[in-house]
């Protein structure tokens, strides 16, 4: 998604919130339960918390979106969690994942990891001790709270938006969102904040109703984070007392409109590099009689960030034979492994996830068949088919083919309106593919797709790592 589109699809939710009135499920902290659904109400949504075991999951099928918020985590209220949460997936609603006082007892963090092997969020929002220990980090949480700066949580925040297939939010003095494709900072901010308990469960109020009106998970986290921070700081006078400045939160986001973003926000966005950028589809005629496995071993170590094993001949047990050596390469070099079209031998060697296409199954099942924690990738031609594969679940589009390819003879190729019009209004990631090599991929990029998929021009060239290595120059130079 190109930056001004996200501009103006963040102003425009504000709008969008109010009219949809989006059903919000919450199943939240009920030490700030109340406040929850008054910040929900005032955003423009309509909130339900209904928390029972029995009615949890129910009340998610009829909802436009759930947030999920870890505060009074038990052993009761986590089995709720994860059958509303799976439900949600299921039926593909947006969740928001509030971890509240992740790093700070074994319980808690148990918990987590069992929510997320379970469950998959579209966005996962907390502070900068939170989201580092998400990240792996060493780190110590005070009860529910962060003693860390939040700008110290970006390289994390992209680890788990990355590591997920999220969006990951850091709140603090200035605030961080990303997708893994965009970093976003929000800078408007206000110290009374800390004297409010609950600020950051409203927070994930905020974005559950933003997600349940527009489905964007980036729009989303940015605009519930931003309504947080632009208020708070927009109530801040000096010596107001707490209870006149709670009140005077709580009015303005009542009150807050597209116009005040506009005008008061001090929201900054940065592109980064995708995980998908450089990506390389196998095909063994194209090693033109080089030795496969060296071939794409050189590609790994020129900078390939995925490889895609595509065999459309080969029997199932070589195909998973040859699977199981490249797994093995994409981990040496922490790369991604996906599989064309074989959900059998991805599932056999565990890969990271399938790419599949048009007339291959549908995402549903495949979805069902592969799991919420695994990526599945679509081939589209057109927009539409675009569309309808963000709103499945796809975590990616193969967009193409966008120039002439010797690989596949009778692909058409998709006009530069339909890939306009992709790039601009899907904002899954969109990987170009289809007779890119060196000297048009740089081309391809600036009209704002997030990787290119490259078959010939990398596995034709007597150096499959030189070539790897100068292609992803061009694409960082794009960055």
């Amino acid at each position: 998604m190109k930056i001004d589109r996200l501009e103006k699809d963040i102003l425009e939710a504000f709008s969008s919130v109010r009219t949809k009135k989006p059903l919000v499920e919450q199943i939240t902290n009920y030490v700030t339960i109340n406040d929850c659904a008054n910040a929900t109400l005032a955003i423009g949504a309509s909130p339900v918390m209904g928390d029972s075991f029995e009615e949890a999951a129910q009340m998610t099928s009829i909802s436009d979106s759930l947030v999920i918020n870890f505060g009074g985590i038990g052993k009761e209220s986590l089995a709720t969690m994860i059958k509303a949460g799976k439900l949600a997936n299921e039926k593909n609603i947006g969740i928001v994942f509030d971890p509240v006082g992740s790093g700070a007892t074994k319980y808690r963090n148990d918990s987590v990891f069992d929510f997320l092997k379970e469950v998959h969020p579209s966005v996962i929002k907390g502070n900068a001790s939170e989201i580092l220990y998400l990240s792996g980090e060493n780190v110590k949480t005070k009860g529910v709270d962060s003693e860390l700066d939040s700008l110290l949580a970006k390289g994390a925040a992209i680890k788990v938006a990355d590591k997920y297939r999220c969006v990951c939010a850091v709140t603090g003095k200035v605030d961080i969102i990303t997708d893994g494709r965009i970093v976003v900072t929000i800078e408007n901010q206000s110290d009374k904040l800390a004297y409010i308990t609950g600020t950051g469960c409203m927070i994930a109020s905020l974005c559950g109703s933003f997600l349940g009106a527009t489905k964007n998970p980036l729009v989303s986290a940015v605009c519930g984070v931003a309504s947080m921070s632009l208020c708070g700081e927009m109530a801040l006078e000096d010596g107001i007392p707490i209870g006149t400045y709670r009140q005077r939160l709580m009015d303005n986001i009542f009150e807050l409109n597209a116009q005040k973003v506009e005008k008061y926000g001090r929201i900054n966005f940065e592109h980064i590099e995708s995980k998908y950028s450089m990506y390389l589809v196998t095909d063994e005629k194209a090693c033109l009689g080089k030795a496969f496995y060296c071939c794409v071993e050189e590609a790994l170590k020129g900078g390939a960030k995925v490889i895609q094993l595509r065999e459309k001949e080969m029997d199932t047990g070589r195909f998973y034979q040859r699977a199981l050596r490249i797994k093995k390469l994409c981990e040496r070099y922490d790369a991604l492994f996906i599989v064309n079209d074989r959900i059998d031998i991805a599932l056999a060697v565990d890969a990271d996830g399938i790419h599949i296409g048009q007339s291959d199954m549908p995402i549903e099942i495949a979805r069902k068949l592969i799991g919420h924690n695994k990526i599945i990738g679509i081939s589209a031609k057109s927009y539409e088919e675009a569309k309808a594969a963000q709103a499945k679940g796809a975590d990616y589009i193969g967009m193409g083919a966008v120039y002439s390819t010797s690989t596949k003879s009778d692909t058409s190729i998709i006009s530069d309106e339909e890939v306009e019009k992709i790039i601009e209004k899907i904002y899954i990631p969109i990987l170009a593919i289809g007779g890119i090599n060196i000297e048009n991929v740089d081309k391809i990029l600036k009209k704002g797709v997030d990787g290119v998929c490259i078959i010939s021009d990398i596995l034709n060239n007597d150096d499959c790592k030189l070539r790897t290595e100068e292609v992803v120059k061009i694409i960082k130079d794009n960055y």
